[in-house]
């Protein structure tokens, strides 16, 4: 009988880490495919995020986070936004999250974005993994009608050693499933890669400093892609043990 049960459990473990190898080459491929089409553009941006998060029970936690997206070089607001969401772990394996999120954009359409998602969280020895589905509900200032958004992002962290240090990183593609003929294109809209280092900071705070390419495909326009320095500060009211959690990447 424990035979079965390790050879089912090695079976499903060999099954996710295909799944998480096609994944991210897919992603990493479609970036290399993006910078070959369209050369990175010279503009450095600084996302810059704050999030409080209030763990309710074992099961339960609630958030909030505000964040400040910077352009042309630093030196202009492109995007505030804010996001409040709650999260619940039905087991070590499985969660969902659902939240609203606001977009303020200076230069361009405002956005509201209603959201659910399935979680999928796993632990390879010293790697935690994270498999996200979200399904978003877009409405646009001037865009009449909802353009429904489906984003995949899969998240990996590591403790490094026996540090207060880890490292973390993730990838997204997103698609519109929607046509409005303005707003966001149909179909393939975005993908993103991430890479950064975590500082564990008692057992309340964590930050997290890395670097984030992104390529869009803009209505209208040639298809844009970018480089940010994106800077991360979480706070927990409740004392977690010094280790990253893979549901953390919220984007």
């Amino acid at each position: 009988m424990k035979n079965t049960i390790n050879i089912a459990g090695k079976s499903n473990c060999d099954i996710n880490r295909v799944l998480l190898l096609l994944c991210l080459s897919f992603i990493i491929l479609r970036s290399l495919q993006a910078q070959e089409e369209d050369p990175v553009d010279n503009d450095i941006q600084m996302w810059n995020v704050l999030r409080f998060s209030v763990p309710i029970g074992e099961k339960w936690s609630v958030s909030m986070q505000n964040e400040l997206r910077l352009a042309d070089n630093i030196s202009s607001i492109d995007e505030y936004i804010f996001k409040l969401y709650a999260h619940h772990r039905f087991t070590e394996k499985f969660g969902v999250s659902f939240g609203y999120k606001y977009i303020n954009r200076p230069y361009g359409s405002n956005e509201s974005d209603p959201w659910a998602e399935a979680v999928f969280p796993h632990t390879y020895n010293k790697w935690q993994v994270s498999h996200q589905l979200r399904f978003e509900a877009r409405i646009y200032q001037d865009i009449s009608g909802i353009i429904p958004r489906l984003r995949y992002l899969v998240n990996w962290s590591t403790q490094l050693g026996d540090s207060f240090m880890y490292a973390t990183g993730f990838g997204a593609i997103r698609f519109n499933l929607a046509e409005k003929n303005a707003g966001p294109v149909a179909g393939f809209e975005q993908v993103r890669v991430y890479a950064g280092l975590g500082f564990h900071i008692g057992g309340f705070t964590r930050l997290e400093v890395g670097w984030l390419y992104r390529y869009e495909i803009i209505r209208n326009a040639p298809d844009f892609s970018d480089n940010a320095l994106h800077v991360n500060l979480f706070f927990r009211t409740k004392r977690k043990e010094q280790q990253p959690l893979p549901n953390d990447h919220f984007q």
